[in-house]
């Protein structure tokens, strides 16, 4: 995240778009970095001169802080006093000064000369130990790891994220994406807490209604974050759009994102499976050469609220459909959110696979409309396939 003053937006009559850099202003990514790269074991302090340098009297200079900023977030640093505290260091020399009357530079120097032997340091050495928890003499240990491009697209993605921080709601719209991009969408919802609505189905998209930091009885600056830190999900999915109403000056302001703005996702694609065990499964049931075709995570269901999306379809030649879903992962809450989701979904032509792992019988799954199955290590395609003969679904 970028502070305030470092955001940058534009308004056309009462639209308000975050600025995203111009092409000419790139060149300033590969300058912080190198300059950064040349202060790697110097004092932060330093470090901050030669950016401020760099600024110099451009009028980029908050792009150049902006970079400066997203960069420095990357990287570590470190005291360069070892196994030495230099509060600790501070009150054995200040003790010993004060029990020598030490006023002057010459006699400090002689308090230094006796400290220093102690240490086997360099009197200059033991000096500059004294502070060297203070911010500004910290090391730069660790670079961080941008590349020019990269810092790029982590500042456009910060100015994005920016606007929408404190809106009192935004409105997703998530349309003709391959489904299992909606289901990681929806799992990004709940992992940053956010509450929302949804409406919409699987052909013409989805509207999903999440209420910001303003809807609450308190606004909180943690909330507000997770609302912002949630925008690099969208990127994950194929086509969306992202709406919110704001308030600037007085004036009411609508804010538009969507899949065309010039953002890029920092982290690489997800894992097709999510586990293992679908993984193998799928494998598997490709060598089998029946003719029941499987895919994955094809269906979606609204529950009000959430989603249930099963772990895969198979689709016959016949035009006949059936739905799996795998359930390995051992938790207490796991089964508990996963019985409630079954129940609620009420699908007949889904086969619920289930993991002798989780210590559950059948007596659990009573109230499920679909055939329930049970296996130990791996799932074996073949017990699928035994449910799936003609007029068992």
């Amino acid at each position: 995240m970028l502070p305030s003053e470092l955001l940058f937006s534009y308004k056309r009559g009462a639209q308000l778009y975050p600025r995203f850099l111009r092409h000419e202003q790139h060149v300033w990514a590969d300058q912080v970095l190198s300059v950064i790269r040349a202060h790697q074991h110097r004092p932060r302090g330093e470090l901050q001169c030669a950016l401020r340098a760099l600024e110099g009297d451009s009028p980029d200079y908050r792009i150049v802080r902006g970079f400066a900023h997203l960069a420095l977030n990357d990287a570590e640093f470190s005291l360069a006093t070892g196994e030495l505290e230099p509060e600790a260091l501070r009150r054995e020399l200040f003790a010993l000064a004060a029990a020598r009357g030490a006023h002057s530079e010459t006699q400090a120097r002689e308090v230094l000369e006796i400290v220093a032997p102690r240490y086997q340091l360099e009197i200059e050495t033991l000096r500059e130990a004294l502070y060297a928890d203070l911010p500004e003499n910290h090391l730069l240990a660790v670079l961080p790891d941008f590349t020019p491009d990269r810092l790029i697209d982590r500042y456009n993605l910060a100015q994005a994220q920016g606007s929408p921080y404190s809106a009192p709601s935004l409105r997703l719209t998530a349309h003709r994406n391959v489904p299992g991009e909606y289901r990681r969408l929806f799992q990004h919802l709940k992992f940053h807490g956010l509450m929302y609505a949804v409406e919409g189905h699987l052909d013409d998209g989805y509207q999903i209604y999440v209420d910001g930091p303003a809807s609450l009885f308190k606004q909180t600056r943690k909330y507000g974050l997770q609302m912002a830190m949630f925008l690099p999900a969208l990127l994950r999915i194929s086509r969306w759009e992202l709406e919110a109403i704001l308030q600037r000056d007085g004036q009411e302001l609508r804010y538009r994102l969507d899949s065309q703005s010039p953002l890029k996702s920092l982290k690489p694609a997800p894992p097709a499976f999510d586990s293992l065990l679908e993984e193998t499964f799928a494998r598997r049931w490709d060598k089998l050469g029946t003719a029941w075709q499987l895919e994955r995570e094809v269906e979606i269901v609204d529950l009000k609220g959430t989603v249930f999306v099963p772990d895969f379809a198979l689709r016959h030649l016949n035009g006949q459909i059936a739905h799996i879903e795998i359930m390995g992962f051992w938790h207490p809450d796991y089964l508990r959110r996963k019985l409630d989701k079954l129940r609620r979904a009420a699908m007949p032509n889904l086969i619920v696979a289930v993991s002798d792992r989780l210590n559950v019988g059948a007596e659990d799954f009573r109230d499920i409309p679909g055939p329930v199955i049970f296996f130990k290590g791996k799932l074996e395609p073949r017990q699928v396939l035994a449910v799936l003969e003609p007029g068992t679904l």
